[in-house]
């Protein structure tokens, strides 16, 4: 894979996937394992900050990489 032949939108895009992802899995282990939450609970909740966390990073690095 030629990683220079990447787009800003490609490289914010992939940054913002593992920003979100990192995100979303530390919230998931302090739901779970720090609170008592319920493992499903503790997943949703993990889930949908990571989605959130995509939603406002996404956007600012592609306004960085540009």
């Amino acid at each position: 894979m030629d990683l220079d032949s990447w787009q800003p939108r490609d490289i914010a895009r992939r940054l913002a996937t593992a920003v979100a992802s990192l995100i979303g899995v530390t919230a998931f282990l302090a739901l779970w394992l720090g609170l008592p939450t319920h493992f499903l609970l503790a997943m949703l909740g993990g889930g949908g900050l990571g989605f959130l966390s995509f939603l406002l990073v996404h956007p600012l690095l592609r306004a960085f990489y540009r």
